[in-house]
């Protein structure tokens, strides 16, 4: 396994450094990534903005909001939060998140962390959890990558997002708060007292996966990061990459289903779909944007919409919903 470093803190260049790495280097072995953000609201790909983040309260704080290229939902970060990547280079194209959680549970049980994956995409120690994960695909190589709670300042993860009633009973700060975890208290307790840092946990993975996997570290060179920097300006850095899915519709539809939530926004004229876009927190392996284009030009009824969906490969586009479910909340 190839070790790279990245040491930034701006999450505009880490998630351009991730996407370089996942798209123009080529090695034969898996790529793992240990990185760290600045305060920052990460949203889903297919997320609408707007709609997931408070915006007062990150615009007062100065947090920063950014795009990343995976599905899922929005997420907190800061520097109490450790980010982890793993980058292989030849898999099945099929979402599959407890293959590449089980390394990190594995690395935290060796340290007495009783850590177990579970649901959707996450990972939790004492049915609280502490990291989410998503994934994407080009061609048969998999970036997959998720978010370590190790001091993360819970009053920001809870005013930072606007947390959707359908996914908590509650959108009250106790009610977020009483669902996540730290692990930091929990490495306090199995180190009898003694207190830890998240570079210190950073160090502690390090080693686990230099024992495990043969680390090898790999340095980028001056021209590569260069051309991170221009990816960076030109994508991750722009309110269009950012905010571009903030879709302005005359009929909104949407629900959760076992995938995730799923909004339909059409823009519609004499009763049929002019444009529709798709948003949310599932995940996808083909590119969303092919599904929607198959909606043009379609009545907006029933029969209409759920002949495009009977016709889609829903499975690669939303994840596990059917066609039925869907044509039922839309119309």
């Amino acid at each position: 396994m190839i070790y790279i470093e990245n040491n930034s803190h701006d999450p505009t260049y880490n998630l351009a450094f991730e996407e370089y790495v996942f798209a123009k280097t080529k090695y034969d072995e898996p790529i793992l990534l240990l990185w760290q953000n600045g305060p920052s609201v990460i949203v889903g790909k297919f997320q609408n903005t707007l709609e997931e983040i408070n915006y007062d309260y990150i615009r007062e704080k100065g947090i920063k909001v950014v795009r990343r290229n995976t599905g899922g939902g929005a997420v907190y970060h800061d520097l109490g939060n450790l980010n982890y990547s793993f980058i292989i280079p030849d898999v099945e194209m099929k979402v599959d998140f407890k293959t590449f959680t089980t390394p990190i549970v594995k690395a935290l049980r060796s340290y007495g962390i009783d850590a177990e994956q579970t649901g959707r995409n996450d990972i939790l120690a004492g049915g609280r959890k502490f990291s989410g994960n998503a994934q994407q695909f080009s061609g048969h190589k998999l970036l997959h990558h998720g978010t370590l709670m190790f001091d993360v300042h819970m009053e920001d993860v809870a005013d930072a997002l606007n947390v959707k009633a359908g996914k908590f009973k509650s959108k009250a700060t106790k009610s977020v708060r009483s669902r996540v975890t730290n692990l930091k208290p929990l490495f306090f307790e199995q180190n009898g007292g003694k207190d830890m840092t998240v570079l210190e946990f950073k160090k502690l993975l390090l080693d686990w996966f230099g024992r495990e996997y043969d680390l090898k570290t790999v340095e980028l060179t001056e021209d590569q990061k260069r051309e991170i920097e221009l990816l960076q300006k030109e994508k991750f850095a722009t309110d269009g990459w950012n905010f571009g899915r903030s879709p302005r519709a005359d009929i909104v539809r949407g629900d959760f289903f076992r995938c995730g939530q799923v909004e339909f926004h059409f823009a519609i004229s004499e009763h049929r779909i002019q444009e529709v876009k798709i948003t949310g927190d599932f995940f996808a392996s083909k590119d969303i944007e092919e599904l929607e284009a198959m909606f043009a030009g379609v009545s907006y009824d029933r029969e209409g919409i759920l002949a495009v969906l009977q016709n889609a490969e829903l499975g690669s586009y939303l994840g596990d919903v059917t066609a039925e479910e869907l044509a039922d909340v839309i119309v």
